[in-house]
């Protein structure tokens, strides 16, 4: 019997905080249970949007494995379970404002140590789970277990490309079929639905970004009865299909993946935006809140 998962919790969102070699080993369980299960990666973004959103939190919630997928999620882990202590005999009065500017100082400390001393932020989370990284273990695992995949969503070329990419390296990958270009709108989602029907595939990848990925799936993953696992993945399958370049090691070591990909996409300059700034100040506002230790 498998036995129940670790979580935090941030801004109202849980994360299971799983290393990756873990993560394997879930994986390969849920695909010989006998149960659905749907796997979400959140990063920044994803929180702030739950912020908003109660359906959306709720389906993250709900999910089998809510992934860190985001640096972001790895500093605020550390930093909100910092504790902000205070001596007994500090006066009272003064206590508030000398509580704000410590959490002020933990934000600046941490934020540099993030950088300068990343392994000093994986005391709660212990590494970043990339979804282009995940998919590429869920495709090995598929490939050595004769499992086959459906991969959903993305331009017309940038699933092909993903298909290429995917078969070239895992040889013994099944790729049962993939669906393109469909409308988000969900206009003509039962003849979608069809079409990954009668393919029976095992997993499902379904790329049209966040959150209607994932209100696509726990809407419609029961009536896909040979779906075992399904995840979203977003923009994992732009690197596949070579739309865009993945950022090279040393960077993504360093925590300037976003940067990377900034001058790739400078239209993303506001999402960036959101996924730091906003969220930053959104985890100190929450541990303002916090009861003081």
């Amino acid at each position: 019997m498998d036995s129940p998962l670790p979580q935090i919790e941030i801004l109202g969102v849980k994360i299971h905080p799983l290393a990756r070699k873990e993560l394997r080993k879930k994986i390969v369980y849920f695909l010989k249970d006998g149960q659905q299960h749907y796997i979400v990666t959140v990063n920044p973004e994803f929180i702030l949007t739950a912020k908003e959103d109660e359906s959306f939190q709720k389906i993250l919630n709900f999910a089998d494995l809510s992934l860190a997928d985001g640096n972001g999620l790895l500093w605020a882990s550390h930093f909100l379970a910092r504790p902000v202590k205070i001596t007994s005999h500090f006066p009272p009065e003064k206590r508030k404002a000398y509580r704000k500017r410590k959490i002020r100082n933990q934000v600046i400390f941490t934020l540099l140590a993030n950088f300068l001393f990343p392994r000093s932020t994986k005391n709660i989370i212990p590494e970043r789970l990339a979804g282009s990284d995940i998919i590429l273990d869920i495709c090995q695992i598929l490939a050595e277990n004769d499992l086959s995949l459906y991969l959903l969503g993305g331009d017309n070329e940038t699933i092909l490309g993903a298909k290429f990419t995917l078969e070239k390296k895992f040889p013994d990958l099944i790729i049962s079929g993939l669906k393109s270009g469909f409308s988000k709108d969900q206009s003509d989602e039962q003849e979608l639905l069809e079409a990954v029907k009668k393919t029976k595939p095992d997993v499902l990848f379904v790329a049209l970004g966040h959150p209607f990925q994932e209100k696509w799936i726990f809407k419609n993953l029961d009536q896909l009865p040979t779906v075992k696992l399904a995840i979203g993945v977003g923009g994992s399958l732009d690197f596949l299909g070579g739309k865009l370049k993945r950022a090279p090691e040393w960077m993504r070591k360093i925590n300037l993946e976003w940067l990377f990909r900034l001058v790739q996409e400078p239209r993303r300059f506001n999402r960036i935006k959101k996924a730091t700034y906003q969220f930053i100040k959104e985890i100190y506002r929450s541990k303002l809140r916090q009861n003081t230790s």
